[in-house]
């Protein structure tokens, strides 16, 4: 079985939005990120190179982009793999989205496991996504290094301790931290 390693982006230099699928800016360059998990990856005395995955988000395949150059290897991109899908509401300040669409944002809020966002997705569609993307990586002969997003790490921790999302919604997920989840 391979060992699977999750790694979520840099921190983001946008405050109180909501982007779950968007494109926002990162603190740090990308070359410095994957320098960072790089030197994670060694110091953890990893020898072997993984297969490079990534959500197709800037902020995470420009760090696999820079991973896949340094270690010299392949890097794939799966949607399955981005965070999940805010609809009308990604990119909107969330002071915004609570003073102008307050009844569907509190439905959301109070109902989150269940409800989806405007034109959005439920956590039952993200967990579906994640939990095939997992399943078929660890099937595979290589270990796997992921660059993705907060609510995939805390969904995969959900899916493999078999819980349910809310169980691990407020759990911490550092930036550029290797994390072996299998």
């Amino acid at each position: 079985m391979a060992a699977i390693w999750l790694v979520r982006h840099a921190q983001t230099s946008l405050s109180g939005v909501c982007y779950g699928q968007s494109d926002v800016p990162v603190q740090i360059a990308a070359e410095e990120a994957a320098r960072s998990i790089a030197l994670q990856w060694e110091q953890i005395g990893q020898r072997e190179l993984p297969e490079l995955w990534t959500s197709p988000w800037a902020r995470t395949q420009s760090v696999a982009l820079e991973l896949a150059r340094l270690w010299r290897v392949p890097w794939h991109a799966d949607a399955r793999l981005s965070e999940l899908n805010f609809g009308v509401w990604e990119g909107r300040q969330y002071a915004d989205i609570a003073r102008d669409d307050a009844d569907r944002w509190q439905h959301f809020a109070h109902n989150y496991e269940l409800a989806a966002p405007p034109g959005g997705e439920t956590v039952a569609q993200l967990r579906a996504r994640v939990a095939a993307w997992l399943d078929a990586r660890s099937a595979g002969p290589s270990n796997v290094l992921a660059v993705t997003h907060a609510g995939v790490v805390r969904t995969v921790r959900a899916v493999i301790a078999k819980q349910s999302y809310s169980s691990v919604v407020g759990t911490a997920v550092p930036h550029l931290q290797l994390e072996q989840v299998l």
